[in-house]
């Protein structure tokens, strides 16, 4: 009888972890894995695939098991969403402005809105942003509202709002969305949950050369309507003494995402040398995979693809702890430190990934450049991934902190 656990191994080889096998996501994924490269050579929106991913629970991850959720901690989240990375990043990358709302709501479940959040979340629904728009022709342009402002319609009794937002990311899978606007009646800022339907548009237009099929494309909301009851107060103010990082989940998850795909590279590596039937003229070996220079070439991809998933562990569980630390005294120093590791993890997968990338084109040579393979769609997503928030910056502020104590910034965009 086989073992338990080597089963678990064995699923993990193949590129999902033991939790993910223990919730029942290994099959989605393998089905997700096996038909990437396809989805990437036509241009195939992964819509069935999101699909079956939120029926599974995917999006309620972090739910507790009584209230329709997974039940699992923040850890584990990053842990099955690097799995979903490996089998496609896009699929992972799309559900991150979702899953980073959630946890935003467990904090404050309390508050009627995050409340309504969890419940869409529940329901196996997914909650896209329309928070913010930058007017992305000027330099430096301070973020505006999307929907800013929501006029009242006595006629029907809502409210109806239109506005634009490019680089939605996700949102193209998304069932409902969020935000803040001014609305019409009181004059005061509110939030908002509109839920997909009429007037809702997403153009896949978004025209980057990797994660081409993450749904960054224009989000259009065109006299949408929105409930009295969908309105909801701000949150109220946190205490002065409060940890002001309350964004480093964003870079956390992006991070997971790169070490998902080198993952997949060192994967893809086993895969190229063993089906390689020519060795190089001047090779030593008959077959590729008895070649001690591929042979040596494969150890070092999975050398250092394990070192890039041990770095965005770490990144991972400094933010499971600044996560534990919530409205404590420790809540300061351990959202600080969660910030710098995040920031030190990106600094050095940033540069290694795409290495690694590179180096899969090198183990296979003229045999894996065949647009049929799409291998180098890893080093494309890599890249594109990694361009969120520079590196150079968080280089800065790693150098700055050691010699002055300098504070990271507090925005989303960094």
């Amino acid at each position: 009888m086989t073992d338990t656990n080597s089963i678990k191994e064995a699923s993990y080889a193949r590129g999902v972890s033991p939790l993910t096998v223990t919730l029942g996501f290994a099959k989605i994924l393998a089905d997700i894995s096996a038909t990437a490269a396809t989805r990437e050579r036509e241009h195939r929106l992964p819509h069935d695939e999101i699909t079956e991913l939120k029926a599974l629970g995917f999006g309620a991850l972090r739910l507790p098991l009584d209230e329709g959720g997974h039940g699992v901690s923040l850890g584990g989240l990053f842990v099955v969403a690097r799995d979903v990375a490996a089998a496609d990043s896009n699929i992972a990358h799309a559900f991150r402005n979702h899953l980073w709302q959630v946890e935003t709501a467990l904090r404050k479940k309390d508050h009627p809105f995050h409340a309504h959040v969890l419940g869409l979340t529940a329901q196996r629904k997914t909650v896209g942003l329309s928070f913010t728009e930058s007017d992305v022709t000027a330099a430096g342009a301070r973020p505006t509202k999307v929907l800013s402002r929501l006029e009242w319609d006595a006629s029907r009794d809502l409210y109806v709002g239109s506005g634009e937002k490019v680089y939605a990311t996700g949102n193209l899978y998304n069932d409902a969305f969020i935000g803040s606007a001014v609305e019409s009646r009181a004059g005061r800022t509110v939030q908002y949950v509109l839920e997909r339907g009429a007037g809702v548009s997403n153009g896949d237009d978004w025209n980057g050369f990797g994660q081409r099929l993450t749904g960054s494309g224009t989000a259009r909301f065109r006299d949408v309507t929105v409930p009295a009851a969908h309105l909801y107060p701000l949150d109220p103010p946190r205490p002065d003494e409060a940890a002001p990082w309350g964004f480093t989940f964003h870079q956390v998850y992006l991070t997971n995402c790169i070490a998902g795909i080198v993952r997949r590279v060192a994967l893809d590596a086993v895969e190229v040398l063993r089906t390689r039937s020519r060795n190089f003229y001047h090779g030593e070996a008959a077959h590729p995979a008895d070649e001690p220079v591929l042979q040596s070439q494969l150890g070092r991809i999975r050398a250092y693809a394990a070192s890039v998933e041990a770095t965005a562990d770490r990144a991972v569980a400094a933010l499971q702890r600044a996560w534990d630390a919530y409205g404590t005294s420790g809540e300061y120093e351990a959202t600080l430190a969660a910030t710098l590791v995040a920031s030190e993890a990106k600094v050095v997968i940033d540069d290694l990934a795409p290495q690694i990338a590179s180096w899969l084109i090198d183990l296979g040579s003229g045999s894996v450049v065949s647009r049929f393979g799409a291998l180098d769609r890893h080093w494309r997503n890599i890249k594109v991934i990694a361009s969120h928030n520079p590196r150079l910056y968080k280089e800065r502020l790693l150098g700055q902190h050691l010699l002055t104590g300098h504070l990271p910034p507090t925005g989303t965009f960094f």
